[in-house]
């Protein structure tokens, strides 16, 4: 079983819907590093005071069981809203009721303790779902009830769970870790890298709940505080106390990643807005498009593409199609040592000779998961497989699958194009997709990964869905690549895998992978793999990994090294 992460997510970072895209991005870091998520989340600001509020002056304090029952419903619906985010961003994610995981308490309905939880049942909803929202700070008393564990509760439900379920913990707050003082406050609060028991029950009171910090010692559970998205974290429950590089200052002071951004259509602008959500973390400097008029809003835009590649930026995303002038540019950035973010997969596959052996090791410089399967963690999980693969197989192209499903329900083919077209899945000229060759681009990708091995694109035999003259009902398009004695053997071709198997089961833009490897094990990945959220979210986890990777190389450095380290 992959390991498992619980994320905890409070009112302090999520205060209200519009501060979702920061749980999203943090749950898609775990997500795509392998592990299963329990995302744990509590009211948004301010909703269980109002909740509280109300239930008072309709009850004062006649029916506890009826207050625990209104007041957990603020929890629901951040968990509600959680969950539809991550499906807009084409996460395979669900809500997991307390009360069908089995999450037991004791206690009064308002300050009770979770007793239990059933793990099997958490086992199962994972199978088909890696991410699961649970709506934290209260779980179900012997009697079938809600009860509540207290203020601060969904801090226990985290810690709570992570015991039980043997994983990593990691509360999000608004703080990059714990300090010895308030930070807004005090401008010399030192921050511990890492706490003792006895220190964090003296300083971490007010930014932990207390039962859940004792709960945790009890167990000898340790876990982290730290802020979204961050490499920077307090590790509670260590040997002893250690502050920040042993120096009391805050890292407060670290500046944003500046970016230049090449191309603002579908996935551009999604990426343009995303960043501009993230002052502290990305800085756009510029965006190049081909004309400035379409873009009177974005006050950064610009028809000049060698601003991108000035001294003043750390990191170059290519967001446009076509093949030679975005390897152009991704060339002449890598030259001028720049970081480089592309979702431009034909552009990467076509000179994979040439760009490949930037993808990788300690001075990688190019990133492009979203080149392959959108918001499924393709490129990632064959990276850090521990034995070799056998084989590859699987459907890489969302448009496909949009135009195949409206086509079996009877629209006519350029009608199912059509509709793919207005939903934002297939380009104005669709060839590349509905011929296969996007698929093969992507296969070439996945293959190079998997196998170690360079195979042009060109080389692939390869069928599109535009090759199908008859009734479409089961068709997908399967890229597959396997290794033989002979060598590897690839193809991209329509097939009927069975209807209920895993491949079977995709629908619309979903991509699906399976991966076989030599000892027989299968490993399978779901997620949407076309449209504009699918994809930011996938460039947005490069930039944040570049980001985490350049604040690490910061705090173990010189301010010049650190200088050195972005680009300057």
């Amino acid at each position: 079983m992959p390991p498992i992460q619980i994320l905890k997510f409070g009112s302090s970072v999520l205060r209200s819907s519009g501060d979702l895209y920061v749980a999203i991005d943090e749950i898609y870091r775990r997500f795509r590093s392998g592990q299963l998520v329990l995302a744990v989340v509590s009211a948004f600001e301010g909703i269980t005071d109002k909740l509280l509020g109300e239930v008072e002056a309709a009850l004062g304090s006649e029916c506890p069981e009826a207050a625990a029952a209104f007041i957990a419903t603020g929890e629901s619906q951040t968990a509600a809203l959680l969950h539809g985010s991550l499906r807009q961003y084409g996460l395979p994610s669900r809500i997991a009721d307390p009360r069908e995981i089995g999450l037991m308490a004791e206690g009064a309905p308002l300050e009770s303790m979770p007793v239990s939880v059933d793990r099997a049942a958490l086992e199962r909803l994972w199978v088909s779902s890696p991410i699961l929202v649970l709506p934290g700070f209260f779980g179900i008393d012997p009697e079938g009830r809600i009860a509540l564990f207290g203020r601060g509760g969904s801090d226990l439900s985290a810690i709570f769970l992570a015991a039980g379920l043997g994983a990593g913990c990691r509360l999000l707050k608004d703080v990059p870790g714990v300090f010895d003082a308030d930070p807004s406050r005090s401008a010399g609060a030192g921050r511990f890298s890492a706490l003792s028991w006895e220190r964090a029950i003296e300083v971490a009171g007010p930014l932990i709940q207390p039962k859940a910090l004792h709960f945790a010692r009890a167990r000898a559970l340790s876990f982290e505080v730290g802020r979204p998205n961050e490499a920077t974290t307090t590790k509670v429950g260590h040997t002893r106390d250690e502050w920040e590089n042993s120096v009391r200052a805050s890292p407060s002071s670290r500046r944003p990643l500046r970016v230049a951004l090449f191309g603002c259509g579908v996935v551009g602008r999604g990426v343009y807005e995303t960043l501009k959500r993230y002052p502290n973390h990305f800085e756009v400097r510029h965006v190049l498009v081909r004309t400035v008029d379409r873009y009177p809003e974005i006050p950064e835009v610009s028809a000049d593409p060698s601003l991108g590649l000035k001294d003043a930026v750390d990191v170059v995303v290519v967001c446009f199609g076509g093949i030679e002038q975005a390897y152009r540019l991704i060339a002449a950035a890598l030259l001028a040592n720049k970081f480089v973010v592309t979702a431009n997969k034909a552009a990467v596959a076509s000179h994979g000779g040439a760009l490949l052996g930037h993808t990788y090791g300690a001075d990688r410089r190019l990133w492009c998961s979203a080149a392959v399967g959108g918001a499924l963690p393709a490129l990632e999980t064959l990276e850090r497989l521990s034995s070799p693969v056998r084989e590859i197989r699987g459907i890489v192209n969302g448009t496909c699958g949009v135009v195949l499903d409206a086509w079996a329900d009877g629209r006519t083919r350029e009608e199912a194009i059509a509709l793919a077209q207005a939903q934002g899945f297939a380009e104005e000229n669709p060839i590349r997709d509905l011929s296969g060759g996007d698929s093969a681009d992507k296969l070439a990708l996945l293959i190079h990964r998997a196998f170690g091995v360079w195979i042009d694109p060109v080389q692939i035999p390869t069928l599109g869905i535009d090759t199908l003259r008859h009734d479409p009902a089961g068709y997908k398009l399967i890229a597959r690549a396997t290794r033989t004695v002979e060598g590897i053997i690839a193809r991209v071709a329509p097939e009927r895998p069975p209807p209920r198997s895993f491949l079977g089961l995709a629908r619309g833009p979903e991509n699906r992978l399976e991966i076989e490897l030599a000892n027989g094990e299968v490993v399978r990945l779901r997620g949407q793999g076309a449209g504009r959220w699918p994809t930011t979210v996938s460039v947005l986890g490069d930039l944040h990994e570049i980001a985490r990777v350049v604040e690490t190389s910061r705090r173990g450095s010189t301010g010049s090294d650190f200088i050195r380290a972005v680009g300057t």
